[in-house]
């Protein structure tokens, strides 16, 4: 089968996703249980934060670059002062669309901060109140429930689809929200409260921006390797991530290039956004150090726990158990499992994202069918964690 090979490398940072990612380091040390036992600058949200609420230190979380680590401990360090002046008793309603979780599973970015991972421009004076809105409206109707494969949605761009979405009866969705009450009145109040969000955030977003730019030269040899590596390696790690979550297909009949992002404030982590061929906003991020190399200094089980995770849920057993017997469309799989459009478009992306499902589109439906990809990538990770075991010496000591 013929691989898609048209690719955009995006070889400066985004500004205002890192600014966001900023705000989420700090909204997440608020909260933290263990926040007493380190500095802003000298702490990081542990693997498992949303279960625990518990951070990590900095130099632990990333044992790979001490001029890496110097850069984020400064811009924290720098930008400190900003952010505790903007929540300091205000901002409260920005602050709760921080702890606000897709179906309540803070094992993903909430609300606000997902926003941020969708702002792809290269410079603040880029970051309007159109853009916010748009990225804005498209988090707030899957936040509160929206269906996004209603096939009554189709539309050739995400401003279209938005539009159509937005005339959803959504405020009946409300009642039906996982979140606690008052966090599901603050995600509806702030969507009549655009434009009040943006102009606060605007001037914090500004002054975080010219930290990161200020400081970027400490690591700008470190970014360029990251794309550098990418291209070495023929985008392996790219063609990876796509055959993973059953993308090719899609992508084959895409005109636009996919771009490509750095990460910087999320070093280890990798994003992908593709909603179907007939939207250009498609993008994949890797984080600077989101390689094997990497990877191999960390505890393997600590990544596998997100697949050991997902595979884990009742709901998304049986979509599994369901997909073993034929390949379905959504409205099939909500009807089966009695549940909403929205909470299965919610397990459909944790699925897919990990490989366990693919998707293809025939006439206005979505089908899902299973892949083997995601559960041989499970049985790899257990047989190299399961390889470092030394038996005999376990036996002796039990």
């Amino acid at each position: 089968m013929e691989k898609f090979k048209d690719f955009e490398l995006i070889r400066k940072p985004l500004l205002v996703n890192e600014a966001g990612l900023m705000l989420y380091l700090y909204t997440n040390y608020l909260t933290a249980k263990n926040k007493d036992f380190f500095t802003f600058e000298n702490s990081y949200p542990g693997f498992n934060y949303s279960q625990d609420l518990n951070l990590t230190s900095i130099d632990i979380a990333f044992n790979s670059n001490d001029t890496y680590i110097d850069y984020v401990k400064k811009i924290k360090k720098e930008s400190l002062p900003y952010l505790e002046d903007f929540f300091n008793n205000q901002n409260e309603d920005i602050l709760n669309l921080f702890y606000i979780f897709s179906e309540n599973d803070g094992n993903y970015l909430p609300f606000f901060a997902g926003i941020f991972q969708n702002i792809n421009v290269l410079d603040i004076k880029d970051f309007t109140f159109d853009l916010f809105e748009l990225v804005f409206d498209l988090s707030f109707l899957r936040f509160v429930g929206v269906d996004i494969n209603d096939s009554g949605l189709k539309s050739t761009n995400i401003k279209e689809w938005t539009a159509k979405a937005l005339k959803s009866d959504f405020l009946s969705l409300i009642p039906t929200l996982p979140y606690e009450d008052n966090l599901s009145m603050e995600l509806l109040r702030s969507f009549s409260n655009k434009k009040s969000i943006y102009n606060r955030l605007y001037p914090l977003l500004e002054k975080i921006c010219e930290i990161l730019a200020n400081n970027f030269p400490m690591i700008e040899e470190i970014f360029a390797d990251h794309f550098e590596n990418i291209e070495k390696d023929d985008f392996k790690k790219v063609y990876d991530l796509i055959n993973q979550v059953g993308l090719n297909d899609f992508l084959r009949k895409r005109e636009e290039a996919l771009n490509i992002y750095g990460l910087i404030l999320a070093p280890n982590m990798t994003m992908i956004q593709f909603i179907s061929e007939d939207y250009d906003d498609a993008f994949i991020k890797f984080g600077i150090y989101s390689s094997k190399e990497f990877v191999k200094k960390e505890n393997k089980l600590k990544h596998l726990s997100q697949y050991l995770k997902i595979l884990g849920d009742p709901t998304r057993i049986d979509i599994l158990d369901l997909l073993k017997e034929k390949n379905y469309y959504a409205k099939e799989l909500s009807d089966k499992l009695y549940i909403t459009p929205a909470t299965l478009s919610y397990h459909i992306s944790q699925l897919h994202v990990c490989g366990f499902i693919g998707a293809y589109i025939e006439g206005r439906k979505t089908y899902y069918y299973l892949r083997r990809p995601g559960f041989e990538k499970v049985i790899e990770e257990l047989t190299e964690f399961s390889k470092d075991i030394r038996e005999e010496r376990n036996a002796k000591e039990s």
